[in-house]
């Protein structure tokens, strides 16, 4: 017989976990406002932004237009090798 869950009761009901989270769509969409204003300030042609980061035409596009945000090991990428990451990303 399996031990009884001592947490049960203590988590979240369905409506408070879906309050916790309401404001992660208002953080991605600036996070990619400021993501397009970093692509756009740092290079002159979207061709150069996907050379840069190794990534498709579409994928530099993509982020000119703030449509989609990079992974993690392309913002690690920026913040190594953009001047403005810190100024602009901080809006």
């Amino acid at each position: 017989m399996s031990q009884p869950n001592l947490l049960e009761g203590r988590g979240r009901g369905h409506h408070a976990a879906r309050r916790a989270h309401v404001h992660h769509g208002a953080d991605r969409a600036v996070f990619g406002r400021n993501w397009s204003l970093l692509m756009i300030a740092s290079f002159s042609s979207r061709e150069a932004c996907a050379v840069h980061f190794g990534v498709t035409f579409q994928t530099a596009c993509n982020w000119f237009d703030a449509l989609n945000a990079p992974y993690g090991h392309h913002v690690d990428h920026a913040t190594r090798t953009l001047p403005r990451y810190a100024e602009i990303m901080a809006g």
